[in-house]
């Protein structure tokens, strides 16, 4: 069992308090709810980001999911490949949810970049944030938790292949969730371009022009890698929606953003 870790500071500890408040985010957003085949949504507190990623949830609260592909950059120290976990449930205070072990043994056979390793789940809350929506709008769902370390075009080609390979008969009932803030934590100027150079290439350009940025190595948000990798499993360039953007204030700040996208 993978304990939470940030319950109580990201958001509430408490199972009815926690189950109010993500009702709440969700009521508040005032658009219908949508199909959405992959959302990014920040991994920030709920009280910072909430409304955000409930815009990014209510996008595809429309449709029947059964898994739930969450994908998340290592944000600190972070190691090349792409990690997998041997738990058989992540736990929040509105109870278990449980790991598709059968569908990360499938991951794992792309073999390469794969592998199984608890360490990068301890300390990252990036997945855990979003676990709360999934489970109060698809409460019997299923989890296939992933961690992308170094992002580089070769590990986010052998992601998109194996996302495609796994899930190409399950899109009907697969919900892909991309937990990633659109900048680092910098000065107002330079966090913006980061924020600005990714939405950019994520609505105008999709996953060849953002691999494409990523062999030049030009400076973009730890999440980008994992939402090229998504969004390379269209066959043409998907229709991405930004919901929402904000940030953190200050003079140094965290750039957040909303969006929904279909193949």
């Amino acid at each position: 069992m993978r304990k939470p870790i940030v319950d109580g500071i990201f958001y509430p500890a408490d199972k009815k308090a926690l189950a109010d408040q993500v009702k709440e985010l969700l009521n508040g957003i005032q658009t219908e709810a949508g199909k959405a085949d992959a959302i990014l949504v920040p991994h920030a507190g709920y009280n910072y980001t909430g409304a955000l990623a409930a815009a990014g949830f209510k996008s595809a609260m429309g449709r029947d999911i059964r898994t739930a592909v969450v994908l998340s950059p290592i944000t600190r120290d972070a190691q090349d490949g792409l990690f997998l976990c041997d738990y058989d449930a992540f736990q929040t205070p509105l109870g278990d949810i449980k790991v598709d072990q059968e569908l990360c043994k499938e991951l794992l056979g792309y073999k390469g970049r794969f592998a199984v390793n608890n360490f990068p789940f301890l300390e990252e809350h990036s997945i855990e944030v979003q676990l709360p929506f999934i489970q109060h709008l698809w409460p019997e769902s299923t989890l296939v938790p992933i961690h992308m370390g170094r992002q580089n075009s070769g590990t986010v080609k052998q992601l998109t292949k194996a996302l495609k390979g796994v899930f190409a008969d399950k899109m009907e009932s697969t919900l892909f969730v991309i937990s990633a803030n659109t900048s680092p934590y910098l000065m107002r100027s330079l966090a913006q371009e980061y924020a600005d150079s990714f939405l950019a290439l994520a609505t105008g350009g999709g996953s060849e022009a953002i691999l494409a940025e990523l062999q030049k190595r030009k400076p973009l948000p730890n999440g980008t890698g994992c939402a090229a990798a998504v969004m390379g499993m269209a066959g043409n360039k998907p229709a991405v929606t930004v919901l929402g953007t904000a940030d953190s204030g200050g003079e140094k700040i965290v750039c957040y953003a909303s969006l929904a996208i279909n193949f």
